[in-house]
């Protein structure tokens, strides 16, 4: 699991958004992301894997590992529909 090259996320106006930043810009593959998201999303520019974004959850909150892998599994669904991952 990694991120396609040309991928970022930026701060604006306080908000964490992934954007496309070469080639021709896809609005459509823009995204916002909350606080725990911001941190899996630099966990996986580190080359984290499923089983390590869990554990990264597991660790920055207070919450079961049931509902970590849920989480995990969700954000990793929105980036593969929005074509963010490889």
């Amino acid at each position: 699991m990694k991120i396609k090259n040309g991928f970022v996320m930026k701060e604006v106006a306080g908000s964490n958004v992934v954007v496309k930043v070469c080639g021709n810009v896809d609005f459509d593959s823009m995204m916002t992301l909350n606080e725990s998201a911001a941190i899996l999303w630099k966990k996986l520019e580190d080359g984290a894997d499923f089983a390590q974004l869990i554990e990264t959850l597991l660790t920055e909150y207070e919450t079961n590992r049931k509902t970590a892998e849920k989480d995990v599994l969700v954000f990793v669904k929105k980036l593969e529909d929005a074509g963010i991952l490889e």
